[in-house]
């Protein structure tokens, strides 16, 4: 069988030192800053819990810690990094993993531009020959946030939803990881420990499962 290839999009919690700032893989990541490294167990984030689980290798991780998905005149947002999934090498991915907008909604980005983002960035996508493209919405952590949240989660839905054929939803809002769960499931209200990470990796898991069955 063909080896498959997984790469990520995302911002801190999908980070780890030296594997998502490689940039032996990528060498625009090589600045990317990274939130996760050592002593947390890089076998303990999510995006290496789904690796084991169907046996895949890690294309390019693409995450930078603190980065907006919006923002078309940053070269670090999650919209123009969506430009380097693939290996210097040629490699391209076969899984991508899309798990950004946490940052957006923090810092008050307005609805129109991280819809209008978040849909170009779906576009740029399209363009990997990748046959799942697995989408994670935001997660429920903060009731002061929670409307706004909300919101956001309807434009990833309704993008998603409209992106079509090899788009799939990872809902994290409706999951258990919800509200002070988040939070005692987290390294600083955040950032998620292992038992946070796994649940996330189980969410993935199952929505990939999922896809392939389509």
């Amino acid at each position: 069988m063909k080896e498959k290839y997984l790469s990520i999009l995302g911002d801190s919690i999908s980070t780890y030192d030296g594997v998502s700032n490689d940039d032996g893989a990528n060498k625009s990541t090589g600045t990317n800053p990274a939130f996760y490294r050592e002593p947390f167990p890089l076998g303990g984030t999510y995006f290496m819990r789904f690796v084991e689980e169907f046996g895949l290798s890690l294309c390019v991780n693409n995450s930078y810690s603190g980065g907006n998905l919006s923002g078309r005149d940053n070269e670090g947002s999650g919209v123009n990094r969506a430009k380097n999934l693939g290996r210097d090498d040629g490699l391209m991915p076969d899984i991508i993993i899309l798990f950004m907008g946490i940052n957006d909604l923090g810092r008050g980005v307005s609805e129109e531009v991280f819809a209008s983002d978040y849909r170009e960035t779906l576009a740029r996508l399209k363009k990997y020959p990748a046959t799942k493209i697995l989408c994670v919405n935001l997660p429920d952590r903060d009731i002061f946030l929670r409307d706004r949240a909300e919101i956001f989660n309807k434009i990833i839905e309704d993008a998603v939803r409209e992106a079509g054929e090899r788009f799939y939803l990872v809902d994290l809002y409706r999951s258990r990881l919800r509200g002070d769960f988040y939070y005692m499931n987290t390294l600083d209200g955040l950032h998620p420990d292992e038992d946070g990470m796994k649940i996330i990796a189980d969410l993935l898991i199952e929505a990939a499962k999922q896809a392939s069955e389509e």
